[in-house]
């Protein structure tokens, strides 16, 4: 008698139910580890040499070769499977104990590697291949012991069980393990699990290892494999698909990434176990995945609105706005997850001779399909096809596996055809692709996703191999959009604001480097100033399109002083052999995965090394950190520079100046009067480039940090993402309310060299001009009154100082209409009346003018000149409901009180049902004013909210 018939009649051996509860566990505990090394030797790598997209692609598809290739050698190493695992976790611990000869080795210029990010791959590659050979080894080689421990057992079932823990992997990963052990700690726990499945591997299972299978070297391959491949490509496409669809929806996180691999993985698992079950045919599986598809292509918009009503209910809680994330992708994907990861098993079926080998083949298939797939998705179908178009691409692969099952009938075939064309009906009928271009802030609630519906229109959008960038029209102002984020307007001034005031606080002009083109807006202002800047960019796709954008950035391609490189910041500043002047740092916020690496210690450690003595770097941050994430990352700041000076941008966007000596501003000849960027910002934006350095708040930021006992933001352990991740609510008043403490004139006074005669009145009137009637603009306000006696006259002259040079700059209408704006705040309305009605000679439809122009007639008591000018508003915008409103209240004044009840009812037509308070306000004295008591008491009641 055989040994395998032996083990299978003795159950009291290795089919005890014991060591078979045990075996279970252990293939799930492999599940666990397998897919948390790709994620987290991803992140290692990503924070060594950063995330730019041949990196990642690199890395994924080692791990899909690499697992491909073991999967179908497995066999081979029956005996060797506690080994195998092993070698997994001491693998593990390499990267761990050996992370900085890692870092010496991917920097090294080895003479059998080509320079640069090249031979950085080429090294990616060659550390990644063995662990994912590894790991793929372990399904086929778990399930060929299972077959032999139970009579029952079936690859689908081993193939679930691995695969649940995988999903849980991706869950705990994420939000768990990461956040109480960082990266280094997390990938040592799994070479734990790893080293105890070999140990019991070993020893609790020696009579499995001394039994291969008898199959033949020289076997053909599994009947009927063909089929596989078009459904495997599809499955990676699918992928790929959902992760770009989080993004749009969620929004570029880590945790959206989380969810779908979560999900990808929970369908393989439920689909491998319902197979086991209830006997499901391959043909049957294939239907599933189209019926999948056509719901997502129908339910897109629902799942969309239905999470945009929810989300303001869930975000009170962390974990109950995950799972409402979770649930609405589960919603759109899980069933082609289903079906895609019951393929293997449901085409395995019960034919087969050897399950290590059979499986093995099979995966190794699938995993070739997933490589065709991924390189089909980032080189042809994400680049040239709308994401539904990329739908239905998917739907055509599936209908081409059904073509080439050998057992297929001509019912399966029809089937496919009507639901593949039914897929075609829905992305034409039901199908929003411009849903995926509002900015995935707009699905926080159901009326602002209404709203950016209605007002964005995508005026081209232009894809990469990943990343996907637009320019969307929003209410008539040009947004640049990446990634599901819809940034500023690239006609506003606070990325030029950006580079003129890094420029004016760096201490040399002869080396710059900027990371993060973007539109190209701060990086052009910076190229301007210096002898030579170098600038950084991730994404291809913005630097292929950058000269879409060249009216907003000064045509910064045609600068022979700017180097654009397209590289990861943390690739290029790693590799860089040269020092510079000044590091700028423009990438978008640190809430988005890709750019919270460069708010790390280990980031600004390296920073430093690029830096000249006297270097300046500067990064920024905004509402979005809260206040433990301002904390954070001045901490982080401080274990680095000696020295933090603190700009505002906006109210809540700030700029960190960060030396190892003394911030000072010094002037510039780019910015002097006659130059591009001085004449641009003064006479489009109404901007004097010689009051940017009143935009110093503090020059020691360090000094506002409440908590010094927060952890520093490490690679390791990024705890500014993890904090971020938590927050539920925006805003840092606390951080805000030290910095208004905390602000005094002498620090203007001593980085400022050059005092003004009208000192501090032009650094109020500048305030005003950029933040309005905001906390920052009343503390100056508040100090320079106390400060000087004469400050009234001297915010006068600064009034008028401002108006003059916008009078030589021949500003734009924009421009002095904000400065008309400005002054009717004020209450000058006399002034801002001149200024409205020279704007209206320009431009007589400009937007808005009119209508301030009537209510600076109606403040100053002009009723009848203030009607005039409503009336001329209502002919430019006629859908805008204050203008009849504002015409009403007039004729309320006037007595005109019938005249009043008209335009009043037209104003709250135009406004909704329940219309604006003060509208029923006036509505009621119009009323009243007719004698109508009963009426003038209900427009009061919904006044009230009654």
């Amino acid at each position: 008698m055989m040994l395998s018939e032996k083990l299978q009649i003795n159950h009291r051996h290795d089919g005890s139910r014991v060591k078979h509860l045990l075996f279970v566990l252990l293939m799930l505990a492999s599940g666990f580890a397998g897919i948390s090394y790709e994620v987290l030797y991803g992140r290692m790598l990503g924070n060594l040499i950063g995330d730019q997209f041949v990196v990642s692609a690199a890395i994924l598809i080692t791990f899909l070769l690499g697992i491909g290739i073991g999967s179908r050698y497995a066999w081979r190493l029956w005996r060797s499977l506690w080994l195998i695992e092993a070698m997994i976790g001491v693998y593990g611990a390499g990267f761990v104990f050996g992370a900085s000869w890692l870092e010496g080795l991917l920097y090294a210029t080895l003479p059998v590697l080509p320079a640069g990010l090249a031979g950085t791959v080429i090294a990616c590659i060659a550390l990644l291949l063995l662990p994912a050979f590894l790991i793929g080894c372990s399904v086929p080689l778990f399930a060929g012991y299972m077959s032999r421990i139970s009579e029952k057992s079936e690859f689908s079932g081993v193939y679930g069980i691995y695969n649940i823990g995988a999903a849980l992997t991706a869950i705990l990963i994420e939000f768990v393990l990461l956040r109480w052990l960082g990266i280094h700690g997390a990938v040592l726990v799994f070479v734990g699990i790893n080293l105890f499945i070999a140990a019991a591997l070993r020893f609790g299972y020696p009579a499995l290892r001394s039994d291969p299978p008898r199959v033949k070297v020289g076997s053909g391959g599994f009947y009927g494999w063909q089929a596989l491949i078009p459904v495997s490509m599809a499955s990676a496409v699918f992928q790929l698909f959902m992760v770009k669809l989080a993004e749009m929806i969620l929004g570029p996180f880590r945790e959206s990434f989380a969810l779908v691999l979560s999900i990808v993985l929970l369908g393989i698992a439920v689909g491998s176990l319902l197979v086991r079950r209830f006997r499901i045919s391959f043909q049957t599986v294939l239907l599933l995945a189209l019926v999948g598809l056509l719901l997502l292509l129908a339910g897109l918009v629902p799942v969309t609105d239905l999470y945009a009503s929810l989300y303001a209910s869930a975000a009170g809680s962390y974990v109950a706005l995950v799972l409402l994330k979770w649930l609405c992708l589960f919603v759109l994907m899980g069933i082609p997850c289903i079906a895609f990861g019951a393929t293997i098993p449901a085409l395995l079926g019960e034919n087969s001779a050897d399950v290590s080998k059979d499986s093995g083949y099979l995966l190794y298939l699938a995993s070739m399909g997933n490589v065709a797939g991924f390189l089909l998705m980032v080189f042809l179908l994400h680049r040239y096809l709308d994401y539904g178009v990329q739908l239905l691409v998917i739907g055509a692969c599936i209908a081409c596996s059904m073509l080439l099952c050998r057992q297929r009938r001509l019912r399966h075939v029809v089937m496919s055809a009507l639901l593949l064309l039914a897929c075609g009906g829905a992305w034409a009928s039901m199908w929003d692709e411009g849903l995926l271009y509002v900015s995935y802030t707009s699905f926080h609630a159901a009326d602002d996703l209404r709203k950016a519906r209605q007002n964005t229109v995508r005026v081209a959008a232009y894809k990469g191999y990943q990343d996907v960038f637009a320019i969307n029209e929003v209410n008539g102002s040009p947004y640049f959009f990446i990634n599901g984020y819809n940034s500023i307007p690239l006609n506003n001034p606070s990325e030029k604001v950006v580079g003129s005031l890094a420029s004016i606080f760096s201490a040399d002009t002869s080396q710059a480097l900027v990371l993060g083109l973007g539109s190209g807006a701060t990086a052009s202002v910076v190229g301007q100033m210096f002898d030579h800047t170098d600038v950084v960019e991730i994404n291809p796709v913005v630097r292929e399109n950058l000269f879409r954008m060249k009216r907003w950035n000064f045509d910064i391609e045609s600068n022979p002083a700017v180097n654009i490189v397209v590289d990861d910041a943390i690739h290029y500043v790693r590799a860089a052999d040269k020092q510079y002047d000044l590091i700028l740092n423009t990438v978008t916020t640190p809430l988005y995965f890709s750019s919270s690496k460069l708010y790390t210690r280990d980031f600004f450690q390296v920073v430093k090394q690029r830096l000249k003595g006297d270097g300046v770097y500067v990064t920024w941050l905004d509402a979005r950190v809260g206040d433990r994430g301002v904390d954070i990352i001045l901490n982080t700041v401080a274990d680095s520079f000696r020295h933090c000076a603190l700009l505002y941008i906006k109210s809540s966007y700030f700029l960190l100046l960060c030396s190892d000596q003394p911030i000072s501003a010094h002037s510039l000849p780019g910015l002097q009067k006659g130059q591009p960027v001085y004449d641009n910002l003064l006479a489009v934006h109404g901007i004097p480039a010689e009051w940017l350095p009143y935009q110093l708040l503090t020059t020691d930021a360090l000094a506002l940090v409440a908590d010094k006992t927060l952890p520093l933001n490490r690679a390791d352990y990024p705890t500014l993402e993890f904090e971020m991740a938590r927050l539920r609510q925006r805003g840092i008043p606390a951080f805000k309310s030290r910095l208004r403490r905390q602000m005094n004139l002498d620090d203007i006074r001593h980085v400022v060299s050059a005092q003004s005669p009208l000192f501090p009145g032009d650094l109020v009137w500048h305030t005003k001009t950029r933040l309005g009637d905001s906390s920052l603009t009343r503390r100056w306000r508040q100090l320079s009154v106390q400060a000087v006696p004469d400050f009234d006259v001297r915010y006068a002259d600064a009034q008028g100082y401002y108006a003059t040079a916008l009078h030589d700059a021949h500003a734009t209408p924009a421009a002095l209409h904000e400065f008309g704006y400005l002054l009717m705040r004020e209450g000058w309305y006399a002034d801002a009346i001149a200024v409205f009605k020279y704007v209206l000679r320009q431009d007589p439809e400009h937007r808005y003018t009119a209508f301030n122009l009537g209510a600076c007639y109606e403040y100053s008591g002009d009723l009848p000149a203030a009607l005039r000018a409503y009336e001329e508003a209502g002919r430019v915008e006629p859908d805008d409901a204050d203008v009849p409103y504002r015409i009403g209240r007039v004729y309320v004044k006037q007595g005109r009180f019938d005249d009043a009840q008209a335009s009043l009812k037209h104003a709250l037509a135009l406004m909704g049902e329940k219309g604006r308070p003060d509208i029923y306000r006036y509505l009621a004295k119009a009323y009243e004013g007719v004698g109508n008591s009963v009426a003038a008491a209900d427009a009061r009641r919904m006044a009230e909210g009654k």
